[in-house]
């Protein structure tokens, strides 16, 4: 650079200040690659060495500084191939020195015994050496660009995913919103739906008291002024007052279960909606995981289900099946595992499980059943398949899986028919190790393998 700048602008011996100069508007010269990273650094236009402000517009070609670099350039390769002491062109190469040297050299004191042979011809041959490295060189040049692009890909793709997870969350936690409220508005109804008739109920009950409250007034009234009446009046009229005060109305009483019914409301209120949320939620044995999904490929919002579709944009990570419509499930822990798939009319797939590496799980051994050309087969992958004799086209197929007895059976769900059980599995992997254990998925049919989900049921339990 022409100037020597501050570390934080870039290396002061750039080599891009020979190829393309440019000149501010306070005459200071860069390599126009510097000046844009300095304002990008930055953040804003100026001068890196006197701080100037200046313009795009401010940067202009440094034809007379590129001219010079130019010059300066060629005067560099010319004085290269030139003897320096005798000012002849090099045409020899020193074996013994491994220096170039020119005619004159070779006769001098220096070079007394020593062998030399043509520059050009060494210089071919040394050049030749470089092929199979230089080639070498490309290739890992190829495998790094390969993996940087994939990496590209990769980095691109996780928006696709944050954006796509997202909006699931979104659209669940909404949902969920949804019925909280519904579940809300049902319980304030049921309340204002109890306060009106209980209230009602009152405002009955006060209005026959208050009538019977008035007879009694009026009752009290008649009989003072009998009593107060002339002798005569009094008894002329005593059969029919006695009669009247003696046949009085039965003491009243308080309703019972007049009051709002709190516990009805409010008791274990988070506990009983959260009771009726397992009928709008479900709970899945196992989850697919779309980062193992061929590209042909399509799956469930709730990765429960996969299908054969038009092929989808997916990076190559290592953990995606490349070959095959294949995907796995989510790591099996040690124990007991069942789950049931949903095959319906689909007329090619296969179910099971997988083990291998953790980082390469599809690369190791496969268990499964396998349904095609209306034929059943159990696959253990690298051994020989295994024809099964089934009477009845299976709808609905149950795994089930016990890493303790190293056992793995495949059931009809529906019939609750057997349709092969193995024990004592060889190279049965350790799971606490780096294998790792994935329920295994695969079909070239549109129609979709859908695992299903479990019966939730909420019950309490006593400590003691």
């Amino acid at each position: 650079m022409a100037e020597r700048l501050e570390d934080e602008l870039c290396c002061p011996t750039c080599l891009n200040i020979f190829k393309d100069p440019v000149m501010l508007k306070c005459s200071h010269s860069f390599c126009r690659a510097c000046v844009k990273q300095w304002w990008k650094h930055k953040q804003g236009l100026s001068c890196p060495v006197c701080r100037k402000s200046c313009l795009p517009m401010d940067v202009s070609s440094n034809l007379t500084l590129k001219n010079v670099c130019e010059t300066f350039t060629k005067t560099s390769l010319e004085s290269e191939t030139m003897c320096s002491l005798h000012k002849e062109k090099k045409k020899l190469f020193c074996l013994d020195h491994q220096l170039c040297v020119c005619l004159i050299c070779r006769d001098t004191q220096i070079h007394i015994g020593h062998k030399f042979c043509s520059l050009d011809e060494i210089a071919q041959e040394q050049k030749e050496k470089f092929e199979n490295p230089l080639q070498k060189v490309k290739e890992k040049l190829a495998e790094f660009t390969e993996i940087r692009n994939n990496c590209s890909e990769q980095a691109e793709y996780i928006k696709v995913q944050r954006d796509l997870v997202e909006s699931n969350i979104k659209k669940n936690f909404e949902e969920l919103r949804h019925f909280l409220q519904i579940e809300e508005q049902a319980k304030l109804s049921a309340l204002k739906e109890e306060e009106q008739k209980k209230s009602q109920m009152m405002k009955e009950k006060i209005e026959t008291l208050s009538r019977d409250m008035a007879t009694l007034s009026d009752l009290i009234r008649t009989t003072e002024k009998w009593v107060t009446s002339n002798h005569v009046s009094f008894m002329n009229n005593y059969q029919i007052a006695m009669t009247a005060i003696q046949e009085l109305p039965d003491k009243p009483v308080l309703p019972p279960g007049a009051l709002l019914d709190e516990v009805k409301h409010l008791g274990n209120l988070k506990f009983t909606v959260w009771e009726r949320m397992k009928e709008m939620v479900s709970y899945s044995p196992v989850l697919l995981d779309p980062n193992t999904a061929s590209a042909h490929f399509s799956l469930s919002e709730d990765l429960t289900s996969v299908s054969l579709n038009v092929e989808k944009q997916r990076p190559m990570n290592p953990e995606r099946y490349q070959s095959w419509n294949r995907v796995l499930g989510s790591a099996l822990d040690p124990g007991k595992h069942i789950w049931d798939v949903e095959v319906g009319d689909n007329a090619d797939w296969l179910l099971g499980v997988v083990w291998g590496d953790s980082c390469l799980p599809h690369s190791s051994f496969v268990w499964g059943i396998r349904f095609n050309n209306n034929k059943y087969q159990i696959w253990s992958l690298p051994y020989p398949s295994k024809n099964l004799t089934v009477n009845v086209k299976v709808q609905r197929v149950r795994v089930h899986i016990d890493t303790n007895t190293r056992s793995l059976s495949f059931s009809d769900s529906h019939t609750n028919t057997e349709l092969y059980t193995r024990s004592n599995i060889p190279n049965w992997p350790n799971l606490s190790g780096k294998r790792t254990m994935y329920p295994y998925f695969y079909t070239n049919d549109k129609d979709p393998l859908k695992i299903i989900p479990l019966t939730l049921c909420v019950m309490t339990q006593i400590h003691k």
